[in-house]
């Protein structure tokens, strides 16, 4: 593995740092609730907060286009690559584009996070080797599309809709952390072993 994808695949190991940054920054805002706001919300509070959390997105989505650009360097992972690249650029738009534009989540395209998991399972099972990890990744797939569906139909109470976004974020960028982990983890033996 070139030292160039081994950096893009480092570096997604602190996708879950952001999103931890993001999940908890409204405790610290007046008048916000993380119980029933949602995570985009902050763009709308005070300057520091709201652009700190923008930035933050933006960060989170650069990652994860990097990762998939290492993904479809080391493994031929094309699908990977255009559905983890493609969930990286909402990101980035979410951070350039306020909740009121459609624009935020490029009409609705962060339903791709639905399949992220699987298709990186998939399509990257000899570089990572682990039926855990793999049974991992179809569970948190599952998760998103029991999530989306709970979200879309109601099923959700709107007054916690704050807690259980932010949830779904954590278990959604925890992923990413623990995906590159476990490419990096392999990428690194190979390497000492290479070089023993």
């Amino acid at each position: 593995m070139s030292k160039r994808n081994l950096l893009f695949v480092k570096q997604a190991m602190l996708i879950p740092a952001f999103a931890l940054y993001n999940i908890f920054i409204g405790l610290f805002v007046s008048g916000y609730s993380v119980v029933s706001q949602h995570i985009s919300e902050l763009a709308l509070e005070a300057q520091f907060f709201a652009y700190s959390h923008r930035i933050t997105d933006i960060l989170i989505g650069v990652s994860m286009c990097l990762f998939a650009q290492a993904c479809l360097s080391i493994a031929k992972a094309k699908f990977t690559f255009l559905t983890m690249f493609s969930f990286g650029i909402t990101w980035i738009f979410a951070g350039i584009f306020i909740l009121n534009s459609p624009l935020h989540d490029v009409y609705g395209l962060t339903t791709i996070l639905l399949i992220v998991p699987v298709i990186f399972a998939l399509e990257m099972r000899e570089i990572y080797a682990s039926k855990n990890f793999q049974n991992f990744c179809v569970l948190v797939s599952l998760t998103h599309v029991v999530f989306f569906w709970f979200f879309s139909y109601g099923f959700m109470p709107v007054e916690f809709k704050g807690v259980t976004q932010r949830v779904w974020v954590a278990i959604t960028l925890l992923w990413y952390g623990v995906a590159a982990y476990k490419v990096y983890s392999v990428a690194n033996k190979r390497i000492n072993r290479d070089s023993s």
